[in-house]
């Protein structure tokens, strides 16, 4: 399939970077990571309280929901976001040291592949020092041409995806037209971000019945990253 593209923009976890670890619980690492931040203020929670109390309302509110979080337990926002991100950031990059977070199968060869032929950048919700480490440890640094993470601080989370902020940071700095650009992401969060900025999008879905469930309509869909030789 020939195209027009110029830059091929690739989400990270889940897109070519296999977070959830090798154990039954996952993303076991960042569950322990958020406990330990618990723990300093005397607080022990479950994974499902984790979940309903903290991560629903980060997800859907950003950073109203971690006050909202904080509200519950009596805690400075600012001053428990930080600890929680210097934590997990810690965390994440001691799980891709021991080898718990590696990168997806066939993502080595098809992020060299489509370097030969594309511009390519990162563009994450993940925190910026993560993404730094992860293409220097997994040594596909030299691949990208610009890669970005979002910063700590809790006034940051609105410039998560589906907000096109760092889509259209890489356009303009890459000088390039968004009827050139294509962003491949595994969440519905990441192919609305692309609507959002006016770009193509491929859903790396990985499953049948994951597909199903996604909102919004990419412009292409694959399994796997290494399906995506058969588009670009």
């Amino acid at each position: 399939m020939e195209t027009t593209y110029r830059v091929v923009l690739l989400d990270m976890d889940g897109t070519f970077l296999d977070s959830r670890g090798k154990g039954e619980i996952p993303n076991e690492w960042a569950y322990e990571a958020f406990k330990k931040s618990l723990r300093h203020y005397g607080i022990t929670l479950s994974i499902k309280e984790i979940n309903d109390l903290f991560l629903a309302p980060l997800r859907s509110e950003g950073a109203e929901g971690v006050r909202k979080f904080c509200k519950i337990f009596g805690l400075d926002s600012d001053e428990f976001w930080a600890r929680r991100e210097k934590d997990v950031i810690e965390s994440k990059i001691e799980a891709m040291r021991r080898g718990v977070i590696n990168p997806c199968k066939g993502s080595e060869q098809m992020i060299k592949y489509l370097s030969e032929k594309f511009h390519l950048a990162v563009v994450s919700d993940s925190q910026q020092v993560c993404v730094d480490y992860a293409l220097e440890h997994f040594n596909l640094k030299p691949y990208f041409t610009i890669w970005y993470g979002r910063k700590s601080d809790l006034e940051s989370l609105a410039k998560r995806k589906p907000s096109p902020f760092y889509i259209n940071r890489v356009l303009h700095e890459l000088n390039i037209r968004r009827e050139a650009a294509i962003l491949a992401d595994d969440s519905s969060v990441g192919i609305l971000a692309a609507k959002n900025a006016g770009i193509d999008s491929v859903l790396i879905s990985h499953n049948e019945e994951k597909r199903m469930k996604y909102e919004g309509e990419p412009t292409f869909s694959v399994k796997n990253i290494g399906e995506l030789r058969m588009l670009l």
